[in-house]
């Protein structure tokens, strides 16, 4: 199937929040966390047209960037800036908007998705050798099959739906031989606890897959609970969890 078309049948969609670099020890030590969303959708139908519904709303009553087309839990500013608005506009009009509309999406993503689960990474106790991208290929895969396809009661195996953003072209199909390798590596190893094969996963515009803005709002309401010591956002989602609806590594 071609990325960009319908999605047929079960999926879970991932997005992330923060930064995976490991090089910066100024900014490694400002922010410490790195964090991947995943939200798994039986009936995309639903989850889609409500999540649309509250984006209209909110363009409706001015209370969100009319120029942005995506539900986003931060508010991309260097994107704004680049579509028009000012920083007085972002951080005096919009900006205060955002407590009520983080969860107001949070609350349609609990009622309409099957499961939610957030990767959380403390960089400070990754492998310092590792690259960025070592590191976030390895929360994706690691609680994608251990924490999310392993514990969610399924009769197929869905499809995984990332952000078209993540990688360049090159190091996305890296990205899915990798994937591809872990499953059949945790097979060999009696691991697989869910049936089938994991279909090749695709990649989606952020701004035409609501299932994106849902997995996006997963990955910041755990960024804002580590990185702010605040659980007013993940608290949000008390239906939805799979399992324990979280995983830190390195505890």
């Amino acid at each position: 199937m071609a990325s960009g078309g319908p999605i047929p049948g079960p999926a879970i969609f991932v997005d992330e929040s923060g930064d995976p670099g490991l090089q910066s020890k100024p900014t490694l030590a400002a922010k410490p966390y790195f964090v991947v969303g995943f939200v798994y959708s039986e009936d995309h139908g639903r989850l889609r047209k409500h999540l649309r519904r509250l984006l209209k709303k909110v363009h409706l009553r001015d209370r969100y960037p009319l120029r942005l087309q995506e539900l986003k839990f931060f508010l991309p500013h260097s994107d704004l800036l680049s579509l028009g608005y000012t920083i007085t506009e972002i951080n005096t009009k919009y900006d205060p908007q955002m407590p009520l509309i983080r969860t107001a999406a949070l609350r349609v993503i609990d009622k309409y998705a099957k499961g939610t689960f957030a990767a959380v990474v403390d960089k400070r106790k990754a492998n310092p050798g590792w690259t960025s991208e070592h590191l976030g290929n390895f929360a994706f895969a690691e609680s994608l099959f251990v924490n999310v396809l392993n514990v969610i009661p399924l009769t197929q195996c869905p499809l995984v739906v990332y952000d078209k953003g993540r990688l360049s072209p090159a190091n996305s199909s890296k990205f899915k031989a990798y994937l591809t390798a872990k499953e059949q590596y945790f097979d060999s190893k009696g691991y697989k606890r869910y049936p089938g094969t994991m279909p090749t996963p695709i990649e989606a515009s952020s701004q035409a897959e609501p299932g994106i803005w849902a997995a996006d709002l997963i990955a910041g309401a755990y960024y804002h609970k580590y990185s702010n010591h605040d659980s007013t956002y993940s608290n949000v989602l008390s239906v939805s969890r799979v399992g324990t609806g979280e995983r830190l590594y390195w505890p």
